[in-house]
């Protein structure tokens, strides 16, 4: 059984994989975005009309590679991003030029989220450590009352990944999508209605005590 981690020990084994394994995060996004396809493409969705909702950080870069991939696929895929572009993670800044290099411009406003047959959430990862702002609380609140499937990256964007409890606002998810082990906050207090099934992804980054239990 995979043990469930907290958000703190999470971030140290992203930290690890990254700067003392040489694993680049970029390589890690791109696995990310594959395995969040995956569960997509299972059959379970409807991908007639598919919206992603990214945000600045990593989380938001995972979800700019799966609305390319998508796209590549030939999937209808729109790609709101939130926020201003020049506070951008590195990472997720060179995901938008790759997205823009194979012709996907992002949008910056929906009027309407029903008019989308699922929504991919990349708005926050686990790292959110405070409410989330008014105006996007307003903006998950409208996802959720727009009631189509939501696939969330990691974890539902608004929801503590350590405690599970909802940081103002949060996303209800139909699936999430997390990486390298579960999140504590997905299987306790209000993340257990807010996750929805939860798949469990191997993308590369493991504790360095089991890599080291691997040697």
């Amino acid at each position: 059984m995979v043990h469930a981690v907290t958000a703190q020990e999470m971030q140290k084994y992203d930290r690890y994989t990254i700067e003392e394994i040489g694993v680049p995060s970029l390589v890690l996004m791109e696995r990310a975005a594959l395995a969040v396809n995956e569960v997509l493409g299972a059959g379970n969705f409807d991908l007639s009309n598919v919206l992603v909702i990214a945000g600045l950080g990593n989380n938001g870069g995972d979800g700019v590679a799966v609305a390319r991939l998508l796209m590549q696929k030939g999937i209808s895929v729109d790609l709101l991003i939130v926020g201003d572009e020049k506070r951008a993670s590195q990472s997720t800044t060179t995901q938008l030029k790759i997205a823009r290099n194979y012709g996907l411009e992002p949008q910056s406003r929906v009027r309407d989220f029903r008019q989308y047959s699922v929504v991919v959430d990349a708005l926050f990862g686990i790292g959110l450590s405070k409410p989330v702002p008014v105006k996007l609380a307003e903006m998950i609140k409208r996802v959720n009352a727009a009631n189509i499937p939501v696939v969330a990256i990691d974890v539902p964007s608004g929801l503590n990944a350590t405690t599970g409890e909802i940081m103002g606002s949060a996303i209800r998810a139909a699936a999430t999508v997390t990486f390298a082990y579960p999140k504590q906050g997905l299987i306790q207090n209000e993340g257990i209605k807010r996750s929805g099934a939860i798949y469990v992804k191997d993308i590369g980054i493991y504790s360095p005590e089991e890599l080291q239990g691997e040697v």
